[in-house]
């Protein structure tokens, strides 16, 4: 760690670095400063027009505009002059029974303040060396040496900003992750250089038929000569024991199956993992037609000796003690091959790395070329003597204290992994990035991860800012595989799909909930994204959409018909769905709940913070959080008006409630619903029409009121008029949307100087229908994205 300290030292001179119980290799550069007194005429316009309702004898809202300082070094006084800002262009202040200024006046104080904030928020704005979250660090590596590795788990969770964790500022370094780079590092240079001796293969067929056969008093399938027969999706003896399992890889997997008793496909649902032990996963669904024997293929990578792999039938009931009479749906199954672990060896990493050199008999000569050729990629950026002798460095005194050839190189690869080099993204610049600074940024906003051959050639020809360049860049880019990370990275933080197991929903009051309905909500909203990106569509579709990506699964949740199979598909919508926009999506509906209950206030605040951009504050001290009853007694539309009783309250409570309320419609799970699920008393319910086959335990409780008044009036009865009113004001969302992006995208927190890049962003999107395409252009174009 020593030499990485004396490393950073040389590279990064005008970093500060600071060391407590931590190494802490993220600490920047402040330039924080006063910024004076008011510009002249401000302060007199504010005692004649504000003082009066905020001053240190009045103080509404708890705002004392008299006594509040004018040096904004300080975040939350930066925050509070800048809602004054807001609410002075809005009209809001001041209030519309106080004597009001002159237009002229008002707006030409507006800007004097608007400039004062903007010199302040440009002179407290860091010099920030961004760290790779884990995330990209997983993705670099892989993309560096062209491997298959899976370490992101090993590096600590990384800190959440403004949304996201790709935030410079929050992404820190502490004594523990670096023991965890060096950790990771010789995990991936594992991979890298893979096993000394081929590993032993097997290409092996299987049938359960001979596995439950020597099973006593195992009569839940139907055993025929060819293979057997499932029925119970609870309980089946179909794990693959005789599966001789050579050793941690990637297989491939040929599963013969039909469906039987049915005249639709049967899902089938295969676990691969640990036999016996709970830490299994799902490898996938997959639909099984009836009639003639399909062949199920897929590739999945099993971890453990001892791993294998079960097949159940998916969402299929059988409790009959006798299943060579039961005549419900079944999956047979017949042989069952599986071929692995698959892949060259030696694998290809290590020769594309040696490039020839031998890893037996190599000289420190070779391992500077190697190094040489590798650090260019490794540091994204053109490297000389001084970046390449600390690294060769580390092999020569490994090579001097006798270790073999290939061990000193590790050396060496393990010091350029861990180096602050290839950990943070160096963007050196004064008005604006390095051309190589450029490429990175534009790799890792588009796909997590390093430039690739020809971002590093532009880059080193001077041509990438070139719009025409970046343009035709982007589009290659996006047309790229690699793009799929961004979709799913972006929407997994942006619309908190990452937090869809935070909470498990209750089984008694929702057992319609199971695992391919919460993998089809995932897909679902990945789709939806990826298609308005692909075609350009109107960012209006995010609120409503005339269509929706589902499969059979999701479309007999939302009381769609029609949808048959499991693999999503777009669906057009009737005009008057109640679905349609990532509003009524059921995984943004599921992590806006908790496992019981929905809460107005909840769904409200994340509308208001990502949808709007009008972030709620937080609620004040000493005033306890309502919570739903899950017993069904009051609704929480009763105890909400109770609480907003509390003036504290009320002011925040008219801005969040609303849109909570429009969502009330929706229960836990995305579900429609017209009432209340309870535990407590109510009616008993025969059955779910959509799932007949499932036993009920839960109660008809109160009934659903989503009704409301918007703050300003307007008011609706439903999501579906309330969709309506946000499309009146498809600026604000386009404003909204445009912030979080260009927040990802710069890797930094937005600031009060950003919001003229913002709105000439939304001006020019007015000019294109608001493509969300076109969204991305604009930001990579703009003079924030290409500045430090």
């Amino acid at each position: 760690m020593i030499w990485q300290m004396d490393f950073i030292a040389r590279r990064f001179p005008g970093v500060r670095l600071t060391l407590s119980l931590c190494l802490c290799l993220s600490h920047f550069l402040p330039q924080t400063a006063s910024c004076g007194e008011w510009p002249a005429g401000l302060r007199s316009f504010l005692e004649k027009n504000c003082y009066e309702c905020h001053d240190a004898d009045s103080a509404k809202g708890d705002l004392n505009l008299e006594g509040l300082s004018t040096d904004l070094a300080d975040g939350n006084r930066m925050r509070l002059w800048t809602t004054v800002h807001d609410r002075l262009s809005r009209g809001e202040m001041p209030p519309k029974d106080a004597d009001q200024p002159s237009a002229e006046d008002r707006d030409r104080n507006r800007q004097l303040l608007a400039g004062f904030l903007t010199d302040a928020d440009r002179a407290r704005r860091e010099v920030v060396l961004r760290r790779l979250n884990r995330v990209e660090y997983e993705h670099t590596v892989r993309d560096l040496f062209g491997i298959e590795v899976f370490v992101r788990e090993m590096l600590p969770e990384d800190a959440s900003s403004h949304g996201f964790d790709n935030i410079g500022a929050s992404l820190s370094v502490s004594t523990e992750q670096m023991q965890a780079y060096l950790e990771t590092a010789d995990a991936v240079l594992d991979v890298v250089f893979g096993p000394t001796e081929a590993p032993r293969r097997v290409a092996t067929k299987l049938n359960l038929r001979d596995i439950i056969k020597e099973k006593d008093g195992e009569r839940s399938v139907r055993i025929t000569k060819d293979g057997v027969v499932l029925f119970n999706a609870g309980y089946n003896p179909s794990v693959l024991s005789k599966f001789d399992n050579p050793g941690a890889g990637r297989y491939r997997v040929r599963i013969q199956a039909r469906a039987v008793q049915s005249d639709k496909p049967v899902t089938m649902l295969v676990y691969g993992g640990v036999w016996g032990l709970r830490d299994k996963y799902i490898a996938g669904f997959f639909d099984v037609p009836p009639g003639e024997m399909t062949t199920i293929e897929f590739t999945d990578r099993l971890w453990e000796p001892s791993d294998t792999f079960e097949i159940y039938p998916f969402d299929t009931i059988h409790r009959q003690t006798d299943p060579d009479k039961y005549d419900g749906p079944g999956l047979f199954i017949g042989d069952v091959e599986i071929e692995g672990p698959l892949g060259e060896w030696p694998p290809l990493s290590r020769s594309k790395l040696l490039g020839g050199s031998n890893p037996v008999s190599g000289k420190l000569e070779d391992a500077e070329r190697i190094l040489a050729e590798l650090l260019p990629r490794a540091f994204r950026r053109p490297t000389g003597p001084d970046d390449l002798s600390p690294i060769l460095a580390l092999v020569q005194q490994a090579l001097e204290a006798g270790k073999p050839f290939e061990k000193a190189l590790r050396s060496g690869l393990k010091g350029a992994l861990c180096s602050p080099e290839f950990i943070y993204l160096e963007e050196p610049g004064a008005e604006k990035v390095g051309d190589h600074a450029l490429a990175s940024r534009l790799s890792y906003f588009l796909w997590n991860s390093m430039p690739d051959a020809e971002l590093f050639a532009l880059a080193r020809e001077g041509l990438l800012r070139e719009p025409k360049i970046l343009r035709q860049q982007v589009e290659r880019m996006l047309g790229d595989g690699k793009a799929k990370r961004f979709t799913e990275n972006f929407t997994g933080q942006w619309l908190k799909l990452r937090e869809i197991d935070f909470t498990l929903p209750d089984e008694k009051l929702y057992p319609d909930y199971d695992e391919l309905l919460k993998r089809s909500m995932v897909e679902e909203s990945h789709r939806f994204f990826q298609e308005i990106l692909d075609a350009d569509l109107s960012l209006t579709n995010f609120i409503h959409s005339d269509f929706v990506y589902i499969n059979e699964r999701l479309a007999r949740h939302y009381g769609i018909a029609g949808v048959t199979g499991q693999a999503l598909r777009k669906v057009s919508l009737p005009p008057e769905s109640v679905r349609g926009g990532v509003l009524t999506q059921a995984s943004v509906l599921k992590v806006t709940a908790n496992g019981t209950a929905t809460s107005p206030v909840t769904r409200g605040v994340w509308l208001l913070n990502n949808i709007l951009g009008k972030p709620s504050p937080p609620p004040p001290s000493g005033v306890p959080a309502v919570e739903p009853d899950i017993r069904g007694a009051t609704t929480i539309r009763q105890q909400l008006d109770k609480h907003r009783n509390v003036e504290s309250c009320a002011r925040c409570h008219r801005q969040i409630d609303p849109p909570g309320f429009a969502l009330e419609s929706f229960d836990v799970i995305g579900g429609w619903r017209d009432y209340y699920r309870t535990l407590g008393k109510g009616d008993w319910l025969e059955k779910d029409p959509r799932y007949p086959q499932r036993h009920i335990q839960y109660r008809k409780g109160p009934g659903v009121d989503s009704t409301g008044k918007t703050a300003g009036g307007q008011g609706f009865d439903d999501i579906r008029d309330y969709k309506r009113l946000l499309l009146a004001d498809k600026d604000q969302f386009a404003r909204c949307l445009t912030e979080k992006l260009l927040t990802y995208a710069l890797g930094r927190g937005p600031g009060f100087s950003d919001r003229p890049v913002v709105e000439a962003i939304v001006a020019k999107l007015m000019q294109h229908d608001y493509g969300l395409r076109t969204l991305v252009h604009e930001i990579v174009q703009s003079e924030a994205f290409q500045s430090p």
